[in-house]
């Protein structure tokens, strides 16, 4: 009788057996990797669009009704404490003409558009990667630059873009130097830059108390060239 029967534990095949059996509803599916990145890949390529769509593009038409080619964007990420909006009370000062929420440290001739991002989605851990900002980069500059495809989307969404991009496809202008000699133009084109930069963020709270902090935003510039 073996030594396993007669202890009364089960023999080395009933074991190995029963492990399998155990762990086989636990073992990963081979496909589920390459699911978790499409899964990934697409969230971030949707969520992506929807800050462009709504949180970006008006600004950019906004500053272009005003004839103003240049726009500088700080998107706050969503999980940056910032005063929240309090009912006045008796003992506030009425500071209404004073910035709740002000960007410091860029030129007068760049002063940025603040943007407070909102939801789990918008933390700083989701725009922290370089291929998220790379990719709304990427994706800023499709849209804002019109293609030449018919029925193109970009172009019946945002047809005021039109009277301040006039767009000469991909091909580059041309113009000769002082010295003679050709330098290529983007004219016609709209410029995107964006970056995780570190920011200083100077707040005043409804008692007239102001507050600095150093904290990463996502910084849009956009420059329409025509």
């Amino acid at each position: 009788m073996p030594q396993n029967e007669k202890d009364g534990l089960p023999s080395y095949t009933e074991a190995l057996t029963h492990s399998n059996l155990t762990a086989s509803p636990f073992t990963p599916s081979p496909t589920r990797g390459p699911q978790i990145l499409d899964e990934l890949t697409l969230v971030r390529a949707q969520h992506i669009r929807s800050v462009i769509h709504n949180s970006i593009v008006p600004l950019v038409e906004q500053q272009a009704s005003y004839g103003i080619a240049q726009t500088t964007i700080a998107l706050i990420p969503s999980d940056v404490p910032l005063p929240a909006e309090e009912e006045k009370s008796e003992f506030s000062f009425d500071n209404s003409d004073t910035k709740k929420i002000e960007v410091i440290g860029f030129s007068s001739d760049e002063i940025p558009q603040i943007v407070r991002l909102e939801g789990k989605l918008n933390r700083t851990e989701f725009w922290r990667p370089q291929a998220v900002i790379g990719e709304l980069e990427r994706l800023l500059r499709e849209c804002l630059n019109k293609s030449e495809r018919p029925n193109n989307p970009t172009r019946e969404r945002f047809p005021e873009l039109e009277v301040v991009v006039k767009q000469v496809g991909t091909q580059k202008r041309t113009r000769r130097t002082l010295f003679g000699r050709v330098q290529p133009e983007s004219v016609g084109m709209v410029l995107v830059r964006a970056r995780l930069e570190e920011t200083c963020l100077r707040t005043v709270n409804d008692f007239g108390l102001y507050d600095a902090m150093s904290k990463q935003c996502i910084i849009v510039r956009v420059d329409v060239r025509c």
